[in-house]
């Protein structure tokens, strides 16, 4: 039995469900426009230290001019100023270059994170609070701007630095380990479950087009939020009356009795399941760090 992504579109809109509801944000950091929206920028007071890539007028194409933003977007930046590293702006920057990347190619984005990377190597200290970034905004669970794709490239570049000690590079090998499982294309990580009837099954004997995973803890609120607007949308019903959609509830902690005296309050079209076995936490087969509940979205192939 295999199981790929697949409906990018409502992975999509599901996933947003999953990670904002009842989620504080972590920084007050937004998408500030369009790459063309900056490039004309000169440096103000509270950037008195940067100056904005100058995009060449001869070039036109949205795409190139995006590119070869995010591609020269850290050349004139002040490494070496240390306060500036460390200030709000510098941060500001940062989150902007993120809103920026979304303009450029997937390879192209890759490359600029890494050359972003590899030009605060110049300075320990600007490596190090870049590091800190990183984690911050792509990382962190509850980060509007979390995004495992940009966290990779970042971690790749970390592993191949001269400014890690192999011990400091410990922690990006397991995060990289577990970022990369279950991405899209791949078969997704299978593993047992019991009802609260007793019946035992496994995810991959599902039968359905599309299976929705939904990791929950039953005293949780937000997933109880995140349960009530996921039971009431008209695209997620319909897929579900029509056969094509299963959602699998899958609680991973160890307090079975909580979990059976909670079960009667899921949505009744739900399937209720415990990781009896317990190898979703121990075996680390899915990066599940906090809730709201992390939601994936696959397609069963028989």
């Amino acid at each position: 039995m295999m199981m790929k992504t697949a409906c990018k579109t409502a992975a999509a809109i599901l996933l947003c469900i999953g990670m904002t509801a009842g989620c504080k944000p972590a920084d007050k950091s937004k998408d500030n426009g369009t790459p063309a929206d900056t490039a004309t920028a000169k440096p103000t007071d509270h950037m008195a230290n940067y100056v904005r890539p100058e995009i060449p007028q001869m070039m036109t194409d949205p795409k190139d001019r995006a590119e070869y933003y995010v591609a020269h977007y850290w050349d004139a930046y002040s490494w070496a100023d240390t306060a500036f590293v460390h200030s709000d702006e510098t941060e500001q920057l940062y989150a902007d270059f993120l809103g920026s990347l979304k303009y450029a190619s997937p390879d192209r984005r890759h490359a600029a994170l890494q050359s972003m990377m590899r030009t605060m190597e110049t300075d320990s200290t600007a490596y190090a609070h870049f590091c800190f970034l990183n984690d911050k905004y792509l990382y962190d669970p509850n980060s509007p701007m979390r995004n495992e794709d940009y966290y990779i490239s970042v971690l790749e570049q970390m592993l191949q630095s001269p400014r890690l000690t192999d011990t400091e590079k410990l922690r990006p090998v397991h995060r990289l380990k577990q970022a990369r499982k279950n991405r899209p294309g791949m078969t997704a990580t299978d593993f047992s479950y019991v009802t609260p009837s007793g019946k035992s099954a496994r995810m991959s004997q599902l039968k359905a087009d599309c299976l929705l995973l939904f990791f929950y803890d039953p005293d949780c609120t937000n997933c109880r939020e995140s349960e009530h607007i996921l039971s009431n949308i008209p695209f997620v019903l319909d897929m579900q009356q029509s056969g094509k959609l299963r959602i699998l509830a899958v609680y991973t902690d160890d307090d079975r009795d909580e979990w059976l005296r909670k079960a009667p309050q899921m949505p009744k079209d739900w399937i209720v399941a415990w990781n009896k076995q317990g190898d979703i936490r121990s075996r680390q087969l899915y990066d599940i760090r906090a809730t709201p509940p992390y939601i994936c979205w696959t397609r069963i192939r028989g």
